[in-house]
């Protein structure tokens, strides 16, 4: 089958590939309060308006990073990925490993 031009259903798949989805919460070590702010924080950041297209995850990953360090303290790390292992020391009350678009995990700790 020809890939071009695209089907109708192929347009959905597209348009659907990178939606918000209700977060997903793996694990985390936060207050109710902070879980709340990271959640928006990484939700702001995938869902910002770019004149490219998708932001590279490096760039989410600052984004996100910078306003952890605004709105809950400075001292934060993050990643953002597919595909990636994690093993960190970090305070109490100071860790989340989120998923916000299907796929794609983002892990935050402040150490």
């Amino acid at each position: 089958a020809a890939w071009w031009p695209p089907t109708a259903a192929m347009a959905r798949r597209a348009s659907t590939a990178v939606t918000a989805q209700k977060p997903l919460v793996y694990a985390e070590d936060l207050t109710d309060e902070h879980l709340d702010t990271v959640l928006r924080i990484c939700r702001d950041a995938f869902f910002a308006p770019t004149g490219e297209g998708h932001r590279p995850y490096g760039q989410v990953a600052s984004m996100i990073r910078r306003n952890l360090d605004k709105e809950l303290g400075k001292g934060w790390s993050v990643v953002v990925g597919r595909r990636f292992g994690a093993f960190v020391t970090q305070r109490l009350k100071a860790y989340g490993y989120i998923s916000v678009i299907s796929g794609v995990d983002c892990v935050m700790w402040k150490a």
